[in-house]
């Protein structure tokens, strides 16, 4: 049961980025979008990915392992966008 609660609470927060990553593939822009929030963020959620790992945690790492990819997505998409507009936004 709590392992449950806890797959459930890491897919929901983790998919918090889903939003932001479909909008920059549909615009091609994320010039409104911060690049240090998520990019904190990942490195944080890898830091809990490998307490996950040594505490053999399912629930951590699952989530962890979707977060920091999704963080990170942000992040290199950022930088794409902004070298593929040709400027620095």
């Amino acid at each position: 049961m709590w392992t449950l609660l806890g797959v459930v609470a890491g897919a929901l927060t983790s998919s918090g980025y889903l939003p932001q990553i479909v909008k920059g593939f549909r615009t091609k822009r994320m010039d409104d979008v911060s690049a240090l929030m998520p990019g904190i963020l990942g490195v944080g959620m890898l830091l809990w990915l490998v307490y996950g790992i040594h505490k053999e945690d399912l629930p951590i790492t699952l989530a962890n392992i979707a977060g920091s990819t999704f963080a990170f997505t942000i992040v290199i998409q950022k930088c794409y966008y902004r070298r593929y507009q040709g400027g620095d936004r």
